[in-house]
This record gives C-alpha cells, sequence and structure tokens, in this order.
C-alpha cells in the first residue's frame, strides 16, 4: 500500500511539473537600437535578439508570474541589403547569448561598417562583475571570464568570408562615423512584413515540434497570444496551403466569429485582424 501511494505520488509530482509551462510557444525577437549604413548606404548591419519560450502557468507562475522554459535564445549580426531586402546572417554570438540571454535590454552593442569589414563592439550593460558574481561554479565563473576576455576588444567580422578578428578600441573608433547609424525601423520595417521570420531563425516546426492542425487551430482561434508565433504558422504552414483550404479558413474564423456576442466578438474582431489579412494575403 505505501509503495502504490508512493508511485503515486511521484506520478502526480511529474504531473505537476510537466504542466507547469504553456502548451502555447512564445516567439519574440528585438532589433538592437543603431543599426550601421556601409559606404554606399545600400546596405545595414545590425544585431538581432530572438528568443523562443513557453509561459510559465498554474502554480509555476506565483509569486512574481514564474520564469519560462526557453527553446531558443539567440543573439546574431546579419547584413540587409536595401536594393532587394536580402538578409545575409554573419554571426551568431552564442556565447554571450548563453550568458546575457536574449533581451536586447542586456546587451550594450555598437557597430561600424567599412570595405566589407563589419566591427563590433559588445558588453553586458551591468558590467561582468554582476555576472562573475552570481556564477555557481568556479567552471561557470573560468566560462564567463573567457568570453569577457574574448571580447574585449572590438570583434572584426569580414562580410564575405565571415573571418574574424580583433582589433584595438582606437582602430574602431577611427573607423565609426555617427552619421552612418540609422534608425532601426529602417530594419523592422522588412522584417515585420518582407522578410520570412524563417530568415532570422525563428522556425516555428524545429523549435517546437507538432502537428500542423494544432498550430493553424491556436492561430485562428487566437488560442496563442504571440503575435509572432501566429505569424510564423501563417509563413511556414498555412502558406503550404492550397486556395481551397485557405478559404475554408477564413469561413472558419467569421463562422467562429459570428457564433461570439459582447465583449469577447469585439475582442476577436480587433486581435484577429492582422492573421485575417495576412492569411488572405496568401490567396
Amino acid at each position: 500500500m505505501y509503495r502504490k501511494i508512493k508511485y503515486l505520488t511521484v506520478a502526480g509530482l511529474l504531473l505537476l511539473i510537466t504542466s507547469c509551462y504553456s502548451e502555447y510557444v512564445t516567439l519574440k525577437y528585438s532589433i538592437h537600437h543603431y543599426p550601421y549604413l556601409n559606404e554606399n548606404g545600400e546596405k545595414i548591419a545590425f544585431i538581432v535578439s530572438k528568443c523562443a519560450y513557453k509561459p510559465a502557468r498554474g502554480i509555476a507562475r506565483f509569486p512574481d508570474g514564474g520564469i519560462p522554459e526557453y527553446l531558443l535564445e539567440e543573439t546574431s549580426l546579419f547584413v540587409l541589403d536595401t536594393k532587394n531586402n536580402h538578409l545575409k546572417k554573419i554571426k551568431d554570438f552564442s556565447d554571450l547569448s548563453n550568458i546575457l540571454g536574449c533581451y536586447r535590454s542586456s546587451w550594450n552593442t555598437s557597430l561600424a561598417y567599412k570595405d566589407s569589414l563589419i566591427y563590433c563592439s559588445v558588453s553586458p550593460v551591468s558590467g561582468w562583475k554582476q555576472y562573475l558574481k552570481t556564477a555557481k561554479t568556479a567552471e561557470d565563473s573560468q566560462k564567463i571570464k573567457n568570453v569577457k576576455e574574448r571580447y574585449a576588444k572590438p570583434v572584426v567580422f569580414h562580410e564575405k568570408t565571415k573571418k574574424v578578428c580583433y582589433v584595438d578600441s582606437s582602430i574602431f573608433q577611427s573607423v565609426y562615423q555617427k552619421e552612418k547609424e540609422t534608425d532601426f525601423a529602417r530594419v523592422s520595417a522588412p522584417l515585420s512584413e518582407e522578410i520570412p521570420l524563417s530568415e532570422i531563425g525563428l522556425v516555428i516546426q524545429d523549435i517546437y515540434p507538432k502537428s500542423d492542425k494544432d498550430y493553424i487551430k491556436e492561430t485562428i482561434f487566437l488560442e496563442n497570444s504571440s503575435p509572432v508565433t501566429r505569424r510564423a504558422v501563417i509563413e511556414q504552414i498555412i502558406s503550404k496551403l492550397n486556395k481551397k483550404q485557405i478559404r475554408g479558413l477564413l469561413r472558419e474564423m467569421e463562422e467562429y466569429k459570428n457564433s461570439l456576442e459582447g465583449y469577447e466578438k469585439t475582442k476577436y474582431e480587433r486581435n484577429i485582424e492582422d492573421v485575417y489579412r495576412r492569411i488572405e494575403d496568401l490567396l
């Protein structure tokens, strides 16, 4: 009897742990401030942070909303060709992402761009002491020290060969020109409408595989509250359907909207506009 109770207790704890996170994946990305133009202004070097996570739910949300389960944390350097909106990935800062995470507010970045060379100065906003202080083991502390040393000088990436070298800060300052910095809206506009999310590495089925049917359902009925995830589903799953199937989804959405009343209907109408437009554009 005791053994049975023990097994049931363990099973209950496992169920509690596995149900601590939402079944819906949230995708996010943010462009770092001050993207930098090349000499003729036709290309823009920029840094983007992206993440995917399952939000905490139930008991895991207390007392402060809970810590999500991260599926992806990545910060990368890209070049955008403004003539054709071609996007090219230059480098993942995976070693830094493992320490600083994927939120732009933790990163202090500065770029320069000349003769196919992209100069990048990177450091944590709060300084390295904070991370060294919170290191749990001597091994973690050494890893942080190694990364700190690696980025003590500005890094230079060759746009074509992707070769990496390091230069003194004085060289970075000699190349850097304040007037070459541009508003990140010049990058965010094409990224939000014309450049697929897959090109910055947000591929929903690679990040969290589940059936296309489930992803479509959570999108058209707004079960998943993440606008970026919904966009990924439209671009990567719904876009592969034939026109008859796409029209069927639009009809389902209309029927569902008409089945609602009052505030629920108003809320659905307001929040479904972008989803409906993107799906309708596939026809």
